[in-house]
């Protein structure tokens, strides 16, 4: 049965029966599917996760849907944005976060806030979540990353420490630096369209879990034949 913290703050959230909701989370419109955790302290609003998504201690995420079993490690901060499934994030990573228009006379938030009591209801400011950003399935992100608002990365990427990632990062591709540039890909341009095209993710997870020694090997030409096989029998 959900586990909620007598501390957390639970606000028209739709949650599975085996969600946990760990001490002094506050979440407002959460949806989530099957064995989907929250760590301590973790603010978490207008979002949806899929199945065996593991959240944290200090994360804010907002506006933004996480698929089926990622992880985000420990202050975690990411707004709108579309994450794909068996991700690795790790901690003190940043995806997404609003930016200032500096091409306007002032960069100050009351141009797109009423904090300062200053624009008021009435007044249009800017948008600074006009794109989301787009991360794929199996991207794994180290420590200490920024991604910018609007950014797309693809299906298998790397994004190595300490990264500012300003543009695109292609699938299978390996990121790195400050702005990122691209380091190398993982596997040969062959091996790498094959996975694109059978897009492993989306496999029921039994038959990930019955060929586990299949995901823990190299791929080449066999073990890509050999997912072919089980998609096709699926």
């Amino acid at each position: 049965m959900t586990k909620i913290s007598e501390s957390a703050q639970i606000i028209k959230c739709t949650l599975s029966e085996t969600t946990k909701i760990w001490r002094d989370v506050y979440a407002c419109n959460l949806t989530t599917e099957n064995d989907v955790s929250v760590g301590d302290f973790s603010r978490i609003e207008n979002c949806r996760f899929g199945s065996f998504v593991n959240i944290q201690r200090n994360n804010l995420i907002y506006d933004s849907t996480i698929g089926r079993y990622t992880y985000t490690g420990r202050n975690f901060n990411c707004w709108h944005s579309r994450i794909g499934a068996f991700c690795s994030i790790s901690w003190n990573v940043s995806i997404g976060g609003g930016e200032h228009d500096y091409n306007r006379l002032t960069t100050s938030a009351f141009l797109y806030s009423d904090i300062f009591d200053i624009k008021g209801s009435d007044r249009v400011g800017y948008n600074r979540f006009d794109t989301k950003c787009e991360i794929g399935n199996d991207v794994w992100i180290g420590c200490d990353v920024v991604i910018r608002r609007g950014v797309k990365v693809g299906d298998g990427a790397v994004i190595g420490s300490n990264s500012v990632v300003t543009k695109d990062v292609e699938p299978y591709s390996i990121v790195a630096g400050n702005p990122a540039r691209h380091i190398k890909y993982r596997f040969p341009k062959n091996i790498i369209d094959e996975l694109l095209t059978l897009r492993w993710w989306e496999l029921p997870i039994e038959v990930i879990k019955q060929n586990y020694e299949l995901f823990n090997s190299i791929p080449n030409a066999a073990i890509i034949d050999e997912l072919k096989r089980i998609k096709s029998e699926i």
